[in-house]
């Protein structure tokens, strides 16, 4: 409180001193070393757009009444995020958080605005709670303001929010939205259904807000009428769910200057925190009602790993995986205490020399091995304690068919794999390898869906996922034994499955060799990537993301073709291609069959949402956001985004109203790749949250 109050002086006596500002605003102090290392940071990074006298450049002045006729009467914060993520010119996002502050520092300075004791601040809530001057213009200086309060004033939703135990996790609230896919068993499926297939279309936006500058595929929370939502650069806010209004933002000043490709998928919410894998390889949590940090703690030394999927809480503990395409025999999943923050156990994906898969590896060097990337969050079964991750391929295709003397196998264990473990210990329970050898590409890295079904008339517990293949594969819970595959019939490289052990033969034409072309299918992005599945457990039906595209593999690499790792990648069409080649498929697990396929140009790029209201609600690269009726796929509502959708639809409950929410931030993304869809898409990612409702006028279930 007396650090606002001596701002307040400050502010008056400054206003006295220079009339042509207002004085209903006022303004965070800094110091002159402050402002002194700013000018240092300002001469070397923004001096050559904005010139000497930071008003005299070829760009926009950034200081002076021209200035601060656009930015007097906004908050500071909104101007520091809006330097850090437009500045510099040409290269946003370069400096750190401090050096942002600094040159903040350096323009107060040039304005005239007086320095004092104590630097511009890590605490977000200082600058967002006050606003820059206004010139005053024909306004006379004397006069004060009252401003009115905001229209229809609504209570604060953290007054009221309660903590969220292990019990809530797993009985997981309707209404709420706690983690990754809603559920443990990682189904995305919502069992609202107040927006049903009769009301869809009058489905309209209830607010929306810009995220800061950079692709972001993160899915929010929701608790107690609170959406809490990664931004790009380890930022968190908090929204109040129903308006849109802001309660609070984090911004990590990193350990090194780091903003990945994406974000985390994922970040969680447990008792009074919610929880987050940061850019700089730390884990992080954060106090729910202000965001202020409870504790944080340093994983990962190196900048070759990261956290890919981000967090999830089970049992107490805070359980990610690691991934990267470039570091050889790193990648882990380890579990932390989500009260402190320590780690509890390590389990490393890709086995050493002596233990037990490290001679699976064709006699390549255990300090060579690389890749088993866990890229999205794990899936956990409460009755069993048991957590599921899945694993990717190796980007370096050592794994000759031919075995070495001293080699078992060259399966490379545990690439392309199902991991079982002991929630309690991390040791491994089971695994099953769905592709071993991936000379393609192929990950099976991605969400594991844990259900109970018939097969072959007996009810079991599986786990079912699918890889880039889009062959979907189910395995007991309790001891890993296979159970079954689903081959959706959209690629050519294995040419059968063995329907007792699952073991996989590759077509004879599908193999890479040295200076032979292979034509094969998919490509290396697959028929379907990390945009997650979503599953209906009363119809028992599976509801898929697909793409339909092909590959020329050649090693060396022919011209014009873009690695990705150390495979080509340029997409052909299929042969009996129509143009479309893309859409969602509605499986059913259970009679393994496809019930119904949609087909439309461009690829999908967000994960489904299923609801109980019979709605499939999902986001492709034409920035078109939709929903589709579960039973047949006839699209019943779309409208069309600002930039791609991304991340995972939700949908949630606040005061008895149903909202569903997607956010834009992937339109960069794999964007070389696509069939002609960039050319009307933002040439950089624009991240925007999008929540819809239905209007006012239209009661649920009404005609």
């Amino acid at each position: 409180m007396m650090k606002i109050i001596l701002v307040v002086i400050l502010a008056f006596v400054f206003a006295l001193q220079n009339p042509a500002f207002a004085l209903d605003t006022f303004l965070p102090g800094y110091t002159s070393e402050q402002a002194r290392q700013g000018k240092a940071v300002y001469q070397q990074s923004c001096e050559l757009c904005h010139g000497v006298n930071l008003n005299d450049g070829s760009s926009p002045p950034i200081t002076g009444d021209l200035f601060y006729s656009i930015w007097g009467g906004r908050s500071v914060g909104e101007l520091l995020q809006y330097l850090e993520t437009e500045m510099p010119t040409g290269s946003p996002g370069t400096l750190d958080s401090k050096q942002y502050r600094q040159v903040l520092a350096y323009m107060f300075q040039v304005s005239g605005f007086p320095a004092r004791d104590g630097e511009l601040s890590q605490n977000q809530d200082e600058y967002d709670a006050v606003r820059l001057p206004i010139p005053s213009g024909g306004r006379l200086a004397a006069d004060v303001v009252a401003i009115p309060p905001p229209p229809n004033p609504r209570a604060n939703p953290l007054d009221k929010i309660t903590a969220v135990s292990s019990q809530t996790l797993a009985e997981a609230p309707a209404g709420d939205w706690l983690m990754w896919r809603r559920t443990y068993d990682a189904k995305g499926f919502s069992p609202l259904k107040n927006i049903n297939a009769i009301n869809v279309t009058d489905l309209k936006v209830a607010w929306t807000w810009t995220m800061p500058y950079g692709r972001n595929i993160s899915t929010p929370l929701v608790h107690n009428g609170v959406l809490f939502m990664y931004g790009a650069g380890s930022v968190v806010y908090a929204f109040d769910a129903v308006t849109g209004d802001i309660l609070w933002r984090y911004e990590r000043e990193k350990k090194w200057n780091s903003q990945r490709a994406f974000g985390p998928r994922a970040i969680s919410i447990y008792n009074d925190n919610i929880i987050l894998t940061t850019d700089d390889g730390n884990i992080v949590a954060l106090n729910v009602k202000t965001g202020k940090v409870a504790w944080d703690k340093s994983v990962l030394s190196s900048t070759t790993l990261w956290f890919s999927g981000g967090t999830l809480v089970a049992d107490e503990k805070i359980l990610v995986g690691t991934a990267s395409s470039t570091s050889p025999g790193m990648n882990f999943i380890a579990a932390f205490d989500v009260h402190t923050g320590d780690e509890l156990w390590r389990f490393h994906t890709i086995p050493q020399d002596g233990q037990q898969g490290g001679d699976s590896w064709n006699g390549v060097a255990a300090e060579q091995r690389q890749g088993a990337s866990v890229w999205v969050p794990g899936s956990y079964d409460p009755e069993s304690k048991r957590v599921f991750f899945g694993t990717g391929n190796t980007y370096r295709p050592q794994l000759l068919r031919i075995l070495v003397e001293d080699a078992s196998s060259n399966d490379g264990l545990y690439t392309n794999s199902t991991l079982a473990l002991d929630i309690d210990t991390g040791e491994l329970i089971w695994h099953f390898q769905h592709l071993p050898n991936d000379q393609w590409n192929y990950d099976w890295a991605f969400e594991r869906t844990v259900v109970t079904l018939p097969v072959n008339g007996v009810d079991k517990k599986v786990v079912i996922t699918g890889g880039k293949q889009a062959i979907y594969e189910a395995m007991q819970v309790s001891n890993g034994e296979y159970q079954f595959s689903i081959d959706t019939g959209l690629q050519n490289v294995i040419e059968r499955i063995d329907p007792i052990t699952g073991t996989k033969k590759i077509a004879a034409d599908a193999m890479p060799e040295i200076n032979q072309t292979r034509f094969v299918c998919p490509d290396s992005l697959g028929v379907r990537n990390w945009q997650p599945t979503s599953f209906n457990t009363e119809t028992n039906t599976l509801f898929t993301p697909y793409r339909e595209s092909c590959m020329k593999m050649r090693s060396p690499l022919l011209p014009g073709d873009t690695p990705h790792g150390n495979f080509g990648q340029k997409p052909y069409p299929r042969p009996d291609s129509d143009g479309n080649f893309a859409g969602l498929r509605a499986i059913n697990v259970e009679s393994r069959e496809i019930v119904w396929s949609t087909r439309k140009r461009a690829e999908q790029s967000t994960g489904i949402l299923a609801t109980a209201g019979g709605l499939l609600f999902s986001g492709s690269r034409d920035r078109v956001f939709s929903a589709v009726d579960q039973s047949d796929g006839t699209e019943l509502w779309q409208v069309r985004l600002n930039g791609v959708p991304s991340g995972g639809p939700i949908s949630f409950m606040v005061e008895g109203k149903q909202y569903i929410a997607v956010t834009t931030g992937d339109s960069e993304g794999f964007g070389e790749y696509n069939f002609g869809e960039g050319d009307q898409n933002p040439k950089t990612s624009s991240a925007t949250i999008w929540v819809f409702a239905l209007r006012e006028s239209r009661q649920p279930g009404e005609t």
